[in-house]
């Protein structure tokens, strides 16, 4: 699979890897595809899912830090191997640098905004 370049009149283009416009396509309820238009009268309802995609997720973000921040607090009583606190510190480190849905999405929904303020079309596809 390549990358997929999106466009529209109404903002500049940007690529997106298909794994992540696949996970964009489960969120909106449409199939995948290579390439595609998505028309203005559809653009509003499909803004309306992913940033409803978005706030979930940062629910689920939050609610996953306080259980972390209350385990922290919970195993400072507790003491560790230096196996176990490497494991803890490459399991940090991996969740910092994992990218959320929310940066994924957001030249997509910035782009679709912007398409339907103007009203004109959202193109993607796999480059020339």
């Amino acid at each position: 699979m390549s990358l997929l370049e999106f466009r529209s009149p109404a903002a500049g283009g940007f690529f997106m890897m298909p794994e992540t416009f696949a996970s964009v396509c489960k969120v909106i309820d449409r199939p995948y595809a290579e390439s595609g238009c998505w028309l203005p009268e559809y653009q509003a309802a499909i803004i309306e899912k992913l940033e409803a995609e978005v706030a979930r997720e940062k629910v689920l973000l939050e609610s996953i830090k306080k259980r972390e921040r209350e385990r922290e607090l919970a195993g400072r009583r507790v003491f560790k191997s230096f196996e176990e606190e490497e494991q803890e510190e490459e399991e940090n480190k991996k969740a910092k640098e994992r990218v959320s849905f929310a940066m994924r999405v957001f030249p997509l929904l910035e782009m679709l905004r912007a398409a339907q303020k103007k009203q004109v079309k959202v193109m993607w596809g796999v480059p020339y």
